[in-house]
Parts: C-alpha cells; structure tokens; sequence
C-alpha cells in the first residue's frame, strides 16, 4: 500500500497518471518491501502515518535484490515492461517509458553509474513528510533514526537524489549536512551526497 501523503508530497512535475503510481514503485514500494528494518514512519499521534524516511544502507545489493525480488512480482498492468507496448499513450510517453525502464532496471540512485563514489556514500534515503508536519524537528529526528540504523549496518555514507528546483528541501539537507555531490548530472546541481 502506498501511503497517501507520497502522492501530496510528489513532485508536482510528476503529480500526474500514469507518473504518479509508476513512482510508486520507484520511490517506495521497493523501500519498504525489501529495507523495512530502515524505513521509519512519523504518525500523528493517532496512528495516521504523516511521513516517512525509507531507505536502505547499501545501494548496490538493494539494486540486485530489487532485479531478483521486487521486480518478478510486479504488476505489468500497473508498471508495464517498458519492451512491451502497454496501448496507453500515456504509458508510451518518454518520461513514462524512462520511469518504466527505472523500475525494472532497478535505477535506484543517480549514483549507480560511479560505484567509486557508491563506496563512500552506499546508503542511501527518501524523506516525505506532510507539509503541515514540517519545520517541527520531525524530519531531523526522521533522518537521524535513518543514519543510525544504516551506520549500524556498516554504511559509511548517505546519499540522496533530489530534483534541482526543491530550495525548501536543500536548504533542509544544507542544514544536516549533506553536500552537493558534483560528480551527478548538471555538475551537481541536482545531486546530492
């Protein structure tokens, strides 16, 4: 089940069908099928989960276990292969294909490509959270909960993939720590380690 605040908090470039559910399967559903030991949820106080930080400690094994584990049982009404014409045009748009191919290729991380940079930063994590539950120390708690359970598990580092136009989130991640990694994309711009 996804939980209904991914889809308040998606971004609203993606806040679109069929995006929205194919993002899904990219930015959650693998998280807390295969790492659930390092997904962490805020609730409301009643039981209502209101955020979340998912995520796993190493990105290179979570990639082959999402080939082996999560992607046989995935749903090709929902997420078709990206080789097999789906007859939605909106599921053979280019993002849409580019979202499909991700899933089933398991392109967790924009780090994939340098595995050198994955030695040091090998966690990594997503972060949602309800608008009117932010800028109360949650996400900061929600983080640390996260970097905890991954050093325990002998993560050196974390990094996190973020779209260039979130200066709300940045300048969250500035604040804890985290630095533009300039060996992603647009010379960092929309990386981040």
């Amino acid at each position: 089940m996804v939980t209904p605040f991914f889809f308040t908090t998606i971004d609203k470039g993606l806040d679109w069908e069929p995006a929205r559910t194919i993002g899904s399967y990219l930015w959650y559903k693998p998280y807390v099928s295969l790492t659930p030991d390092t997904c962490f949820v805020l609730d409301d106080g009643n039981g209502r989960a209101v955020g979340y930080c998912i995520g796993t400690p190493d990105t290179t094994f979570f990639a082959q276990r999402w080939r082996d584990v999560f992607t046989p049982v995935l749903d090709p009404v929902l997420v078709p292969d990206p080789a097999v014409k789906s007859g939605n045009p909106l599921m053979e748009r280019d993002d849409t294909k580019g979202f499909r191919h991700a899933v089933y290729e398991a392109n967790c991380s924009m780090l994939q490509p340098w595995p050198e940079v994955l030695v040091q930063y090998p966690a990594h994590m997503h972060i949602d959270i309800l608008p009117e539950y932010q800028r109360k120390g949650h996400g900061t708690t929600l983080i640390n909960a996260f970097f905890n359970a991954v050093k325990s598990r002998g993560a050196n580092g974390v990094h996190l993939d973020m779209v260039q136009h979130n200066v709300t989130g940045r300048a969250f991640y500035d604040r804890i720590g985290f630095q533009i990694c300039p060996q992603v994309l647009d010379g960092g711009l929309s990386g981040y380690r």
